[in-house]
């Protein structure tokens, strides 16, 4: 028996426990690497496809503004004055004004020649003078015949590679029915912003055209990568991942309208995950040391953990088992203390707190049984019963049992404690009763509108009649008029509301803003306990925003309201329906 207990212990203590954990985790570790290792190169190289994506379609818009540019440039000469002035000039007459016309058009062009990053050529044909104007030295009119035809289908610039010593260049011709316009900028400038982009050693940034080659330096280490490029293909801009020569490469592309070329960008992936590869590697093996280190550690701090775990754990099951004067003896100097001190604090705030409800619950006893001696007035019993008697001296026998009824329904109701809460619809038939009582005694009126819905919704026993005892001493009975009480209910946006009106004299301003200040201070002699009273049980069993209201009635006196919130309030409005 004994044996079997040990063993039981030894099953189920932390530490072995903890031991299992630092093993499963270990063997989790091993058994999910490779696929945790798989999922993240996916991860990165999803990562590295977007991002390089974005960082090549922004390198393809400084390219597009950087060529518009020069295109506007272009056109704006155009559209210039002094040309359309010196091409509009026929008359002679003044050959030295046409020369410094001439002249002027001639810097208009080698301003916009050099008003861009890039340097443009700049050439000027005009049909009518023959003649040509531009910034080349070399250029003659007859080159006019070996401008070339532009297809606006394949953009605005139009490749001309070189020959031998001479550069490769982009050429625009704009044509008019007077002159032509020609313009061109060296590919080297594209070069120099393709080599600045490409700061990278891991990418091969280049423009392509199947039938010029590229411009950039595309890889040598791929091999055979060329036939991966299909050019109808590549006139939508995309990336995708390529298989060259057992070798991951992501291709992104772009292609540059303007020009009829496409940007390409080889990245090969291999290079830029190779960190992650040797990251995970050491990872993995950072893992096992630390759960080689935990094992050590567990079996270090066993004794030190175990036993004051058990002396815990017994002093917890004393005290569920209601020995609240149980207690720990803080025997270690390290953390234990300061736990075993706070358990030893708990168990005496609990152990006072038991005590403490007890003794409340006592007094809510005794409260309840003040509060049904404080419905059993004496005073009202008497003028009841006197009632009676005088009724009965004079013979009128109808008013004696209709007292006699409704004062038994009266304390029928008072007195029946078996369930604390009742519906409106009985709160309201105890509330004729009452009212019934009070006006055998003193002529009033009184009328009741309630909605139906609300009639069987669930309330404190003896929830209205405050406001109603209220509305009879304060209001009808100082009149020396039969009097009137108006007692209705309706929903709310977020609860339901009661309210109580009567026809006394009512309250100033004033001695309204007072009685609603004294609902939320301590019960005081000058304070009405039956309104304080039903105060207080309705801000503790609803939610915000419940209370007593109060205001002034169209009857002439107080009307006094119970807002009962039972969940969120839209609106503060309140419309009670017409009686």
């Amino acid at each position: 028996m004994m044996l079997k207990i040990e063993r039981l212990k030894f099953k189920f203590t932390l530490s072995l426990k903890f031991s299992i954990v630092l093993f499963v985790l270990l063997g989790i570790a091993v058994a999910l690497n490779g696929h945790s290792y798989r999922v993240s190169i996916h991860v990165i190289e999803s990562g590295i496809q977007d991002s390089y994506y974005q960082q090549l379609r922004f390198f393809l818009l400084q390219l597009d503004n950087q060529v518009d540019n020069l295109a506007a440039n272009l056109l704006e000469l155009e559209e210039d004055s002094t040309m359309k002035q010196y091409m509009n000039t026929t008359a002679p007459e003044d050959l030295f004004d046409i020369h410094m016309l001439r002249l002027k058009l001639y810097e208009r062009i080698k301003l916009q020649s050099a008003s861009s990053n890039w340097p443009m050529e700049i050439s000027v044909f005009l049909k009518s003078r023959k003649e040509v104007i531009s910034t080349r030295p070399d250029v003659v009119y007859g080159d006019i015949a070996s401008i070339p035809k532009m297809d606006p289908s394949k953009g605005l610039w139009t490749y001309e590679p070189g020959q031998s010593n001479s550069g490769s260049y982009f050429t625009m011709a704009q044509s008019a029915p007077g002159y032509t316009i020609i313009a061109r900028f060296s590919d080297t400038y594209i070069r120099d912003m393709v080599n600045k982009f490409q700061q990278n050693s891991n990418r091969y940034t280049m423009l392509y055209h199947p039938a010029f080659g590229f411009i950039g330096n595309p890889p040598s280490d791929l091999g055979d990568w060329e036939r991966h490029l299909d050019w109808d293909g590549l006139q939508e801009s995309g990336n995708r991942i390529l298989n060259v020569n057992e070798y991951r490469v992501l291709l992104s592309y772009a292609p540059v309208e303007s020009l009829d070329w496409v940007i390409l960008d080889w990245v090969p992936l291999e290079k830029v995950v190779s960190p992650v590869k040797e990251s995970s590697q050491f990872f993995v093996l950072g893992i096992i040391a630390m759960l080689a280190i935990g094992v050590v550690i567990t079996a270090l701090i066993y004794r030190q953990i175990q036993h004051p775990i058990n002396e815990l754990v017994q002093k917890l099951q004393d005290i569920r088992s209601g020995n609240l004067s149980s207690r720990l003896k803080a025997k270690h100097r390290d953390e234990f203390q300061d736990v075993f001190s706070g358990f030893n604090d708990m168990a005496e705030r609990i152990q006072e707190l038991i005590e403490k409800v007890y003794e409340e619950k006592l007094r809510l006893k005794e409260a309840e049984l003040k509060q049904l001696q404080s419905q059993i007035n004496p005073h009202f019993l008497y003028n009841c019963l006197f009632y009676i008697k005088n009724m009965a001296k004079m013979g009128e026998d109808e008013q004696v049992v209709a007292m006699a009824l409704n004062l038994g329904e009266y304390f029928r109701y008072t007195t029946r404690l078996e369930n604390p809460l009742t519906t409106i619809r009985e709160e309201v038939k105890f509330l004729r009763n009452y009212l019934n009582i009070h006006s055998f005694r003193k002529p009033m009126r009184y009328e009741v509108c309630i909605s139906e819905e609300l009639m069987e919704l669930s309330i404190p026993r003896l929830f209205i009649q405050p406001l109603v005892e209220n509305a009879i001493i304060h209001g009808v009975e100082r009149s020396d008029e039969a009097g009137e009480i108006r007692i209705q209910g309706a929903f709310i946006p977020g609860g339901f509301a009661i309210s109580v009106e009567d026809s006394g004299d009512g309250l100033e301003p004033e001695a309204l803003e007072r009685l609603h200040e004294k609902m939320n201070l301590p019960l005081s002699p000058d304070t009405g306990c039956g309104l304080w009273n039903t105060h207080q049980r309705v801000i503790n069993l609803y939610a915000a925003g419940s209370g007593l209201a109060f205001d002034h009635s169209s009857l002439g006196g107080l009307r006094v309201s119970i807002r009962c919130i039972t969940k969120h309030q839209e609106e503060p409005y309140v419309k009670f329906a017409d009686c």
